[in-house]
């Protein structure tokens, strides 16, 4: 059998005092002396008073409602649900929020048509936004407090982010593959729109000009395996074709590995093939991708995290958080005894 929940009355009778003085003393407001704050603070304490989530909201304007958006470009037609990387931020963003106190809401991908002036929304998390992102402006602009995973390139640097170092990670995943013998590495990049993308080439740029190599990129429009698989064609039909490819999603190195299967590349012996997020589908493929992991569970807890601190707190004292990545070696870079590397 459970007991029943204390409620604010029975503090406030257990205290000697009025409900609106417990509210106060708990929420830190009113003109209390210091002796009553903490006699209503000891009295909730010994009865393990546990205030609304939803009370508090209402109490201080707010729905306790929160939403979830993902930002693609306007050609990138694939479903959300394709992507490990975003239901594993997703799944810990949800699960983050309900322990908090909130409800979390995901939006349609074609969130930039929807009304969003018509949710009583406190706050969301948009991921990967580009610039003057259409779906981050308009809730901005409404008042609603917004934390994004990945900068919006040209935001303010107030903006609240949370991201990882794609500078570094590439990095690491290209110094990693020249230390698995590649000497002409080539990039193929998602539309270079959002930060992790920018990131990622700007990075590849700096090292081929470290290194006196020439670039090799490949831009795709079309964000899946079968454009990958087009692009990795054309790569690999060169005069002078690379011997390893990093590509800034799972899904394109799945298109790079189909590619070389159809041409008789062997994998890993004339082409190393990496990508940036981890997912099943990497792990199962044959060989098994090398990835660039960007914790995504941690990724989804820090957004939610921040952006409820943005909502009670007002501007965090650190609005932006770094979150570690991690260069899985598998058996597409011809690693013979894997190993984790961290990227901080």
């Amino acid at each position: 059998m459970t007991s029943r929940r204390v409620g604010i009355k029975e503090v406030a009778a257990a205290a000697g005092v009025s409900i609106t003085t417990v509210s106060h003393a708990l929420n830190g407001k009113g003109r209390l002396t210091d002796e009553t704050r903490q006699k209503v603070r000891d009295v909730a304490a010994a009865l393990d008073y546990q205030p609304s989530a939803l009370a508090r909201g209402l109490a201080g304007g707010r729905t306790g409602m929160l939403a979830l958006a993902v930002s693609f470009v306007d050609d990138f037609s694939l479903p959300v649900a394709d992507f490990d990387y975003f239901l594993q931020v997703m799944n810990a963003a949800t699960s983050t929020a309900l322990e908090l106190g909130y409800s979390l809401t995901l939006l349609p991908t074609d969130a930039r048509s929807t009304r969003l002036d018509r949710l009583p929304l406190d706050g969301a998390v948009v991921m990967d936004p580009v610039r003057a992102d259409p779906i981050v402006e308009p809730l901005s602009g409404r008042g609603v407090h917004v934390v994004t995973t990945g900068r919006m390139p040209g935001g303010p640097e107030s903006a609240c982010w949370v991201d990882n170092d794609h500078i570094a990670g590439t990095r690491a995943m290209l110094e990693h593959l020249e230390q698995e013998g590649a000497r002409r590495i080539a990039l193929l990049t998602a539309p270079v729109t959002s930060s992790y993308t920018i990131d990622a080439l700007q990075a590849y740029e700096a090292y081929c000009a470290e290194h006196d190599a020439e670039p090799i990129v490949a831009t795709i429009d079309e964000t899946s395996e079968g454009g990958a698989f087009a692009a990795a064609n054309d790569l690999l039909d060169a005069p002078d074709p690379p011997d390893a490819i990093y590509a800034t999603l799972d899904r394109l190195a799945l298109g790079v590995l189909l590619a070389a299967e159809g041409k008789g590349v062997r994998v890993p012996e004339d082409l190393r093939i990496a990508g940036c997020t981890d997912s099943e589908a990497s792990r199962a493929a044959r060989p098994a991708l090398t990835a660039l992991s960007l914790n995504p569970e941690r990724l989804g807890r820090e957004a939610i995290e921040l952006l409820i601190e943005l909502i009670e707190h007002g501007v965090p004292e650190e609005p932006h958080r770094i979150v570690p990545s991690l260069v899985i070696p598998r058996g597409s870079t011809r690693t013979i005894a894997p190993s984790t590397l961290r990227v901080d």
